[in-house]
């Protein structure tokens, strides 16, 4: 690796091509030749799209003689009345009984069943167990009566980033990690989502932001935060990533783009040092990817939370949004340019700053970034491969064998189930 990462350098400074042209930025033979041989796995799948999640939409007929006039409807993951369930609302909606509502929402591929909830008249729920594929649910037959209030973990998603793009990482995946919820709307024309900033096993900058899909600055009429502050309070070092401190801003092609922080190490723990030349800096540090915490380099702390409240000038334009119709991305400083890290389906998008086209760096099929469908998901810690396949040899923090990264990475309709799968002393 460490002989790969000297090559790269060497190959990027004699060879790099970066100016204000619009010109391939790599010679692409060297470039992907260094990247497989810095590569943890013996070979990517040339179709893979790294996605972990498939779409669904499902008719719920609300027949059953218990239900109330307007009753509430769930689509669930699990179980949310079984305590070591880890159920999560998918979608939900309010239904007049006798009436049909299709729910249209996002799962993880691996999942094989769902739950349908439906509240009935007297604050009691209807369960009912659908397999994958089936496009219709009704409660005529077949349902649980349930007493009790059941868990309400709405859907989370998980995203690991790796810092070092478009260099070789060490792909332990922790070097920003991010949690997202979309919370229930309370307007129609209203998005919430729960952002927490839970890990970070990088010593350098980095900023985030979140790309609204689809979404342009001027769709959107104001974006607060349910908490009334922001990431990164205080901030007054010059902003490099993310000019401005709003907490909406304007994409360079008129995107809508929610703000996070221009630097992580301060929104996680807003600490400051003057050096003996004057020069004053952030205290970095990694955050949360090692379970022995040295209070000097690795610290533990608590993640920071912020709830994003979007409102849209037009509420039509909220039809079945999902945690898919967002792009957080993260930013980092690279050969002089601001480099955006996004998940694969984004990879080659430039929200906030144009580098130029650059197909080299964009066109091959590794990927910087993952998006879990697990809101609990266990990253790396700092230092362990999340998935090593090479050779024959299989090991890593996902390595068992029929549930692991690496066959996964090779093969993208295997083991999309690895993420549930850690070893024991290499995840946090």
């Amino acid at each position: 690796m460490d002989l790969s990462r000297l090559g790269f350098l060497l190959f990027m400074s004699a060879g790099l091509l970066f100016s204000a042209c619009k010109r391939d930025m790599f010679d692409a033979k060297v470039y992907n030749q260094i990247l497989s041989e810095a590569s943890t796995f013996s070979e990517i799948d040339p179709q893979h799209t790294w996605n972990l999640t498939e779409s669904h939409a499902t008719k719920v007929t609300v027949n059953a003689d218990e239900a109330g006039n307007e009753s509430r409807v769930l689509i669930l993951s699990g179980n949310p009345f079984i305590e070591d369930d880890n159920a999560e609302i998918l979608a939900e909606t309010v239904c007049a009984k006798g009436q049909t509502v299709t729910l249209f929402y996002y799962a993880a591929t691996c999942l094989r069943q769902f739950y349908a909830a439906v509240q009935t008249a007297d604050d009691r729920w209807l369960l009912k167990q659908f397999d994958t594929g089936q496009q219709s649910v009704d409660f005529a037959n077949d349902v649980t009566t349930v007493s009790g209030t059941p868990k309400e973990v709405y859907q989370t998603y998980t995203y690991c980033y790796e810092d070092t793009y478009p260099e070789p990482g060490d792909y332990d995946y922790n070097d920003l990690v991010l949690r997202i919820q979309k919370l229930p709307a309370q307007a129609d024309n209203e998005i919430r989502l729960r952002v927490s900033l839970a890990a970070i096993g990088t010593l350098r900058q980095v900023a985030a932001a979140i790309r609204l899909t689809g979404y342009h600055y001027d769709d959107v009429e104001s974006v607060t935060t349910e908490e009334g502050r922001v990431f990164d309070p205080n901030y007054e070092l010059s902003r490099y990533f993310i000019e401005e401190s709003d907490l909406l801003i304007k994409g360079i092609h008129g995107e809508a783009v929610l703000n996070l922080f221009e630097d992580a190490h301060y929104a996680m723990y807003p600490a400051v040092n003057t050096s003996t030349d004057g020069t004053v800096g952030v205290v970095r540090r990694y955050y949360n990817t090692s379970q022995v915490s040295d209070g000097l380099t690795h610290r533990q702390a608590k993640p920071k939370v912020l709830t994003y409240v979007v409102k849209l000038r037009n509420p039509r334009l909220l039809q079945n949004f999902t945690l898919e119709d967002i792009d957080p991305f993260v930013l980092k400083d690279y050969n002089s340019g601001k480099w955006e890290i996004h998940t694969f389906t984004h990879k080659a998008y430039q929200t906030l700053h144009d580098l130029g086209s650059n197909e080299t760096a964009y066109s091959n099929n590794m990927s910087w970034a993952l998006k879990i469908p697990n809101g609990t998901f266990r990253y790396p810690q700092e230092g362990a491969c999340i998935g090593y396949y090479k050779d024959g040899v299989l090991t890593g923090a996902y390595m068992t064998l029929g549930h692991s990264f690496g066959q996964w990475v090779g093969s993208r309709s295997q083991s999309t189930d690895w993420y549930l799968y850690p070893s024991t002393g290499m995840v946090y």
